[in-house]
């Protein structure tokens, strides 16, 4: 059966249209799913005074960030000589201030790799690389994390210049929860300590002065 000129043109449209739809459910389907809606902490009276940044330990080794060599190090605490040294991976990527690390819990050590969007961790004994996690939504800018924690369960706390959230990811780099969601512009303005079994947080706003802090459990 030929069809007239009219019916062809319908015909081309109709399939057009449901082409459209497929395309559509195809994108609904394979979508990433929304981030969680924010449940922020609850700040806590301001001015507090946080306990004072320390190097954490392990087994008699003290971890050190050297930004201006670009190399994480240890050193013996009862000697003070060097035990090891590490440049990461294929090196840290430090465009701004931020590089930090961390031990977990469970006595893992990570490393902050800001301008490779992501978390190494090391050997606590040798310094060799032995894995990296990263968020599974891409982080904006050229670094983030600014700030982290490592809790327990694999879990991370992140600080995040851009999006200008602290957050709460699982080991499989979802996230679990946006903690804070309207810091402050800078990263200059973020303060993150990590001190036992707490992990303490800050951020200045600038436009009022005021400081606003945080508190959360390692294991929360």
């Amino acid at each position: 059966m030929r069809l007239s000129k009219l019916q062809t043109i319908a015909l081309l449209v109709g399939l057009l249209m449901l082409a459209g739809g497929g395309w559509q459910l195809w994108r609904a389907a394979t979508a990433r799913p929304p981030a969680p809606p924010a449940l922020p902490l609850s700040p806590i009276p301001a001015p507090r005074v946080f306990p004072a940044p320390q190097a954490p330990t392990i087994n008699g080794l003290e971890f050190h960030c050297d930004r201006e060599k670009r190399r994480v190090y240890a050193v013996k605490t009862d000697s003070g000589e060097l035990a090891w040294e590490s440049y990461g991976e294929s090196g840290w990527l430090v465009p701004g201030a931020a590089f930090m690390l961390d031990v977990s819990p469970e006595g893992e050590l990570w490393v902050l790799n800001p301008g490779r969007w992501r978390l190494e961790q090391l050997d606590p004994a040798t310094g060799e690389y032995i894995a990296s996690w990263q968020s599974r939504e891409p982080m904006p800018g050229c670094c983030n994390p600014v700030r982290f924690a490592a809790l327990s369960g694999g879990r991370f706390l992140t600080m995040e210049k851009g999006r200008r959230q602290a957050r709460l990811y699982a080991p499989s780099g979802d996230v679990l929860n946006v903690l804070v969601a309207n810091l402050s512009a800078s990263e200059h303005n973020y303060v993150l300590i990590h001190h036992e079994d707490t992990v303490y947080m800050s951020d200045l706003q600038p436009l009022n002065g005021r400081v606003r802090q945080w508190e959360l459990s390692v294991h929360d």
